[in-house]
């Protein structure tokens, strides 16, 4: 998919009425931690303000998507952080399916097959410029 199509398409879920981030992020840390016990011991224990730095990050993310410079520098920040927290590749392909299972309970009838790829390869472009899936077992990602 171009990435033109899937910015759009992250863009307009985003956007979407159904889309209430005050309730998806809760919902998302608790698939992914249900999911990937391990992980949760990187992070904050109180969850209010890790929900808030996401929060803070997915709309950062928003108002960037049109703006590579932008949208590198936000990533490049983000990675330098996760990385020090030793997150692994494991842990963001659980990321990553934790967050799309969650989008799709969310969105509801507006999930499809093609936003499924698009933040799919939208959250696999974001772990690439965090400098995560560097190794050879991740081929699919593009610059």
């Amino acid at each position: 998919m171009e990435a033109n199509i899937c910015n759009a398409l992250v863009l307009r879920s985003f956007e979407s009425d159904r889309m209430d981030l005050e309730a998806f992020i809760p919902a998302f840390y608790q698939t992914f931690f249900a999911a990937c016990p391990q992980a949760q011991v990187f992070f904050p224990t109180d969850i209010e303000r890790l929900e808030a730095k996401m929060l803070a990050s997915l709309t950062h993310l928003a108002e960037a998507l049109e703006s590579t410079e932008r949208l590198d520098g936000i990533l490049s920040a983000l990675g330098d952080k996760h990385r020090k927290m030793e997150i692994s590749d494991i842990h963001f392909d659980q990321f990553i399916h934790s967050f799309t299972s969650t989008l799709a309970k969310t969105l509801g009838p507006e999930w499809d097959d093609e936003i499924h790829e698009a933040w799919t390869q939208f959250l696999k472009f974001v772990a690439k410029r965090m400098s995560f899936f560097t190794s050879s077992e991740h081929p699919e990602i593009n610059e």
